[in-house]
Order: structure tokens, then sequence, then C-alpha cells
């Protein structure tokens, strides 16, 4: 258990992940977060006499995102970078005065500060609405890259492993990129939104989901995960246990601190705050030179925890907090193993006395068998599951990440049955591992087994196989070269698409046709010498396919040749849109300029007529600017929807970018393209 070395407790209520120590002044650590009334607080602890403890910065605005770090190389102090609704501020707290102010129109969602492994200088770095954006100290854009959803997290570590720093951001697209510039080093899809990212040894970070899931990624792999029913609000790493490794440190809602070792996810400490957690940040607080974990509650109260020293014996108040927490967790170990060992007590005497006893025991060697069926007729994905031995079926759970909602089903049979037919309506093509569990009895007995198993669920295990003259021919299609042999390339279809000697191949090519189970639409792969054709009308689909064909057949360059009429059509329609809105944008502020000016003139001819006598004029001009307020309040209306519109469409012309990206791979992937009417050349060809 956990040991602070310090408590305090102030009077400010402090905002969720909205805290961060720097030293502003160069020296003395200080607590700056964020309470309410759009205020920043910042608690100085080492403060002189003539210096208050706690000082006040007013922002008066909606507070989304506040860090500390040291954006300029020549100086000793912290800048304390504050970001809202609608704008990113560097203040010098020290100095009292600002460093920049620049407007974001769009808002901060996350900040995060240092020096990016392409930059020269440290930057601080904003994510917002589909975008990311790298300031200098002196509010000089240095980077700038647009993503898939809204930035929710930010992280620098080097997931690669090339000795460099790069850029971790996570989306509310489900998604986690490493970024090294405009390079997308990793791409990893998770099973809810990402809100917290953390740096840990080599390539390893920490990563915590909406849903409540925390673990750890080692490059693009996965090492472990947990999950839990309360919503994760604060995410840290530091060394506790005094190993030489960093650990990871969740915050909980419901107050919970917990300490986990990054290669294993185990639980080596934990603690428990007043109220709900608000954040975790790590600094020197104390000013002795060492850092200590700073852990901040919603209610003002703030614990400090410094690593365990190996070199000196731990307080027997620690100790005994350490074997309280061993027999707990032997407690709960035991109370298993007795709830199974009452399970198999009432199995072995639920049945008739003597011969018949057995008639409600399974043989031991009862076994399940499990197979994906697709139903192109049906429309229908299914996961069929049969018991042998005449037993029956009372249940099955499945537990997949991605595919399922609440990442579980369960089906309930009206009647058991000894074969079982689960529906699964997927609506995300991903290659998981289902865990399966089946409760299987004999006829007429209360009594079940729960089996458990694993089955490989192939990607596109959605996409059923078809008769090529029963399919209608997209017209749609992306083309692609490749130096593999026909057999390889139908390995590759049967694999990740669950067919058995489906796929129809010999020395001189292949050709497969499907049937999406979701929107009866055809997709059809084909391989003529060296040349793959996927023929789709899904601009995404053929993204995805082309991605996991170049996985498994370990390709690390593509280029590839597009054609998407219909998603061309789409995409110039959606850029006229962009243009529309945009020269709305640009009249309405015009028209805004002019009416804020209108006002001006007559508040002074109002107030000049006051100041005169001549109250019958004096009420005109109020009431000619009663008039024009309502129509300011009607265009601000107006100006409100058409950025609404203007941020849809730029997002979906970045959707259809990074989908068409994904046709291929290596160099080409970064290389400019020159678009002919209606055709993508992917290779950047005419």
């Amino acid at each position: 258990m956990l040991q602070p070395i310090f408590q305090l407790h102030l009077t400010d209520h402090i905002a969720v992940n909205l805290a961060a120590v720097g030293k502003f002044d160069g020296k003395h650590p200080s607590l700056a977060y964020a309470t309410t009334g759009g205020k920043v607080c910042i608690h100085s602890p080492h403060a002189t006499a003539d210096q208050p403890q706690i000082q006040y910065l007013n922002i008066n605005k909606d507070i989304t995102a506040v860090a500390a770090g040291r954006l300029d190389a020549a100086s000793d102090r912290d800048v304390l970078l504050v970001g809202t609704s609608s704008s990113l501020q560097a203040y010098d707290v020290h100095a009292n005065q600002d460093l920049f102010f620049k407007d974001i129109q769009d808002g901060v969602s996350t900040l995060a500060v240092g020096q990016l492994g392409w930059t020269d200088v440290p930057a601080a770095i904003a994510g917002g609405v589909n975008c990311l954006l790298g300031l200098d100290a002196a509010g000089n854009e240095l980077y700038w890259t647009v993503t898939g959803d809204k930035v929710s997290a930010v992280a620098l570590s080097s997931v690669s492993g090339k000795r460099r720093v790069e850029l971790i951001v996570g989306t509310d697209d489900f998604s986690i990129k490493a970024l090294y510039n405009d390079t997308v080093v990793a791409e990893i899809a998770e099973a809810d939104r990402v809100i917290g990212l953390a740096s840990l040894e080599g390539t390893n970070f920490g990563y915590a989901l909406a849903n409540g899931t925390i673990g750890v990624y080692d490059g693009g792999s996965r090492t472990w995960r947990v999950k839990s029913k309360h919503t994760l609000t604060a995410l840290c790493s530091h060394d506790l246990d005094g190993d030489g490794q960093l650990e990871l440190i969740s915050g909980w809602s419901n107050g919970r601190i917990e300490v986990r070792k990054a290669d294993s996810g185990q639980l080596i400490f934990k603690d428990s705050m007043s109220a709900s957690v608000a954040a975790i940040v790590k600094g020197d607080y104390r000013g002795d030179g060492a850092d200590q974990v700073v852990v901040c509650a919603v209610n003002g109260e703030v614990r400090g925890y410094l690593p365990l020293d190996p070199n000196v014996a731990p307080t027997p108040q620690l100790v005994a907090a350490n074997q309280a927490l061993k027999l707990q967790e032997l407690a709960l170990r035991k109370q298993e193993l007795l709830f199974e060992l009452q399970g198999y007590q009432v199995n072995r005497v639920a049945g008739p006395s003597g011969d018949a006893q057995t008639a409600y025991i399974i043989p031991q060697d009862t076994s399940m068998q499990t197979v994906v069926m697709a139903d192109a007729i049906q429309h229908s994905c299914s996961l069929a599951v049969s018991a042998d031995h005449d037993t029956v079926i009372r249940g099955v759970m499945l537990f997949a990440e991605q595919i399922f909602e609440g990442e579980s089903i369960f089906y309930y049979p009206q009647s058991p049955s000894p074969e079982v037919e689960v529906p699964m309506a997927l609506k995300k093509d991903a290659a998981v591992t289902v865990l399966i569990k089946v409760m299987v009895g004999k006829q007429g007995s209360s009594i079940y087994h729960v089996f458990e198993s694993e089955l490989r669920l192939p990607k596109f295990c959605m996409y059923a196989p078809a008769d090529r003259e029963a399919l209608p021919m997209a017209s749609s299609s992306v083309t692609f070269s490749i130096a593999e042999r026909p057999a390889r390339v139908a390995m590759w279809v049967e694999h990740s698409f669950g067919t058995e000697n489906g796929v129809q191949h010999g020395p001189e090519g292949v050709e497969a046709h499907f049937l999406s189970l979701r929107d009866g639409r055809p997709l059809t792969i084909s391989m003529c010498g060296n040349q793959v054709m996927v023929r789709t009308e899904d601009l995404e689909l053929a993204g995805e396919v082309v991605q996991d064909a170049a996985a498994y057949l370990g390709l690390t360059d593509l280029e590839s040749i597009a054609h998407f009429p219909d998603h061309m059509q789409d995409f110039q329609a959606v850029l006229a849109k962009v243009d529309e809105c945009n020269s709305n944008r640009l009249k309405m502020m015009a028209e805004a300029a002019e009416s804020s000016t209108a006002v001006k003139v007559l508040v002074v001819k109002a107030e000049d007529a006051r100041l005169l006598g001549e109250f019958g004029v004096m009420k005109k001009m109020y009431n000619q600017l009663q008039h024009l307020n309502r129509e300011l309040v009607m265009e601000h209306t107006k100006r409100a929807t058409n950025h609404k519109e203007l941020l849809d469409s730029l997002k979906l012309v970045n959707t259809m970018i990074q989908h068409a990206a994904r046709l291929r791979l290596g160099a080409a992937k970064v290389m400019n393209l020159t678009l002919p009417p209606y055709r993508m050349d992917t290779a950047g060809k005419t």
C-alpha cells in the first residue's frame, strides 16, 4: 500500500485532468490547476513571506487543457499553457505576462510540452478537432497535421525503437497513432475512445479508454490490459517501487489509485483518495531534488508519493499494509476455490441415488465444436456451436474486443439443444480472438458445466463466398503489382475471409467473389500475372483489403492505381461545400464587422442625445440598437450553423483522404497526388 509523504487540503475545486507542476520562477515548483469560474489557481508552497502561496489567473473562458514545461531552451523557467474552447495562451507566471496568445477557432482539447524528434526547439503541442498544432516559445507554428477525429490524448515516446522522439496521438475515433512528422509509424485500432496516454520505457506506452480499460503496448503489440467498471480520470508513469523501471499509475472516479508493473500489469500498490481523482502529475514539489508523484482529488486534497528506496528497510506500517494486501488476495482466491469445490459436490449428488446418479454427469471426454458460418442467401453471419455425447447447450457467452458492444454478448436459446447458432452482426472488420464459454449439461439437468475455448475470427468474416454469375460487377477498383505466387495470394484470401478451398487459383491467377452481409454489395479479388485487382464500391473496404494483404504477404512498399468515380464525385461535392461554407463565413464576418461599427455609432449618438436632453432622439437610437442587436443574434446563429457545416465537411474531406492513403504503403504513401477527374492514381501518376 502507498504511504504519502505529504498531504494538503486546498480550498478550491480541482477540475479533472487539468493540472500540472512547473518551476515557473526557475527554482521552486508550483502546482497549477483549473478551478471553477474559468480560473487557473497556482499553489506555490515555497513562496516567500512577501508573496502569496495561492495566485489566481482569470481566463474567463471554459478551460479545456492545462500543461507546463520549458519552451525556451535558454531560460530556466517553465511556461504555463492554458487551452480553452477558442484559444491557446502561453503565460509567464514569474513575469506576469503572456508569451503568446493564439486564437484557435475549434478549441484545444489536450496539451503537451516537449521537443519532437524533427524540431530543433521545444514545442507546445495542442490537440484539437481533427488537427495537431506545434508552436514554439513565440507562438510560431512548428508543426501541423490532420487527424481522423478530435484529439483526446497526446504523449511523447519512441514507439518505433529508432531512439527518436515520436508523437503518440489518441483520438475519439478509437484510434492510437504514432507519428514522426507526417509519417505514421504505428496505428492501432481500439475498442473505445482513447482518453489517456503515458510514455514508458523503450517502445512501451500506456493507454486508457473511456470504457474503463487500461493497458500497455510495446510498439504496436499489446502487452496486457485490465478493465474496471469505474471511469479512469488520470494516467501517469513513474518508478515507485525503486527497481529502476517505470510503472503505470492510474487514478479513478471512485478515488482509487493503482500502481501496476508495466511489463505484466501486476498490481503492486494501491491507495484511495477522499474523492474522485482529478489528476496525477509528477515533479519535485517538495524542492528536495527528487521527483514525487502528486495526486490531486476534485475536492482539493493533494497527496505526494516518493519511490521506495531499496537500501532502506520498509517501515512497519508499510510491511503491515503489504501483508494485508497479500492476505486479501489469498482470501479472494480461497473463496473462488470454495465456490468451485461446492459446484463439484453439488454436481456429484444432484442425480438420483444408485446407478442413476451418473445420469446427470457428462462424460469426461465431452467436447464442443465451433465454426463460423456466413450465409450469402440469408445475409447473416453466425457462430455454430455443437456438443457431443447427447449433451445439450444452455447458453453461449462470447468475449472479444472491437466487434461486440460492451465487448461481450450472451446467447440464450429458447430450449436446450445439442447445436446452437449464435447470430453475430459485426459492425467492424477486425481480426480478433473470441473467447467462447459454453454451458453444457445433460438433458433435463439443472447442472451445467462451462466449457471454454478460443476461436480466431477472420477479419472479413462478414463477407460470404458467392457465385460470379449471381453478383453484379463493381465499377470501382484498386490495382497493384506484387511479386508473389498465386498460391500465396490464395492462402491470404482463405486466411482473411475464412474460406476453406473456396478460392479458385491456378498457376496464372486467382479469382474470388464475396457478398457483403451488411449491405449486399459485391467484392471481387482477382490476380492475373503479377497484377492484383480488388473490385468494390467501398473505398474504405478497399483500403482495409490492401493493408491486410500487405501485412500477410510482408509488403513494405506498394504503389496502386485506384478508380472510384462515385467517391471522386462525392469528394468534389464536399470540396465545393467547403468553398461555399468558407465564402459564407468570410461574407458573414464582414457583415458582423459592419454591424459592430453601427452598434458603436448608435451607442455614441444615444449618449450624446441623453447629455443634450434630447430624449426622443435617445429613445429612437436605443430602439434602433435593440433591433440591430436582434439581427446580430440571428446572424450569430447563422454563423454557428455555417461553422458546424464547415467542420463537418472538412472532417469528411480528411476521412476520404485517409481512406485513399490506405491504398498504398511506404514511400508511395507520402507522395503528392495529381488527380484527374474522377480518377485517382495513388502512385503519383496521371
